[in-house]
């Protein structure tokens, strides 16, 4: 599969973010304790795939979102319009784990694609786009995969059911700079 020009700008920042050390990492026991607005990165290993809940779903041309089908036509109730065009979008429910615990982790769209390697389209016109449950030779591509995933923390979350995570990079290169860099131990403080 050829980088689409967006993945490979994604691995520019975030290859200069953390070797540059202005990314902060976490262990994902101490992220379930945060309760600061803030993006965090976690190193961790996926353990678990929700295969049992839809991996992708039709969206909205113009803003992404979800949309149903309404008497055989397309509405964003986002948008408030009708699309004519068939549009689908990753949302895969993972487990990641690190040394100190683990926690459900939600990858969207570009997440998925950048861990899969391809888009949902290319997935569903192998399976039909009436497949929504994952199939077995996708998750078996996931399990075992380690990374690091960049989170987002909210101060209004009461406590850490799962995570969504914006950014993430399975790239050996970008690895072995955050191990080379020698960062602080994720728990401590980077300020």
């Amino acid at each position: 599969m050829d980088m689409h020009p967006s993945f490979i700008e994604e691995f520019h920042q975030i290859y200069s973010e953390i070797s540059s050390k202005k990314a902060i990492f976490r262990t994902i026991g101490t992220l379930k304790e945060l309760r600061e607005n803030a993006a965090y990165w976690v190193e961790g290993v996926i353990t678990d795939v929700e295969i049992d809940q839809e991996f992708c779903y039709l969206a909205c041309r113009i803003c992404g979102k979800r949309i149903e089908e309404v008497d055989a036509k397309r509405w964003c109730l986002h948008c408030q319009e009708f699309t004519f065009t068939k549009i689908y979008r990753y949302n895969i429910e993972i487990v990641v784990a690190d040394e100190t615990d683990s926690v459900k982790m939600i990858l969207w769209n570009k997440a998925s694609q950048k861990l899969l390697g391809e888009p949902a389209e290319d997935v569903l016109s192998v399976y039909g786009d009436t497949a929504r449950v994952m199939p077995d030779d996708i998750s078996s591509k996931i399990l075992g995969k380690g990374g690091l995933f960049e989170v987002i923390v909210s101060s209004q979350q009461q406590h850490v059911d799962s995570l969504n995570v914006s950014r993430l990079t399975i790239d050996d290169e970008i690895k072995d700079v955050y191990t080379m860099r020698n960062y602080p131990a994720p728990c401590e403080s980077t300020t």
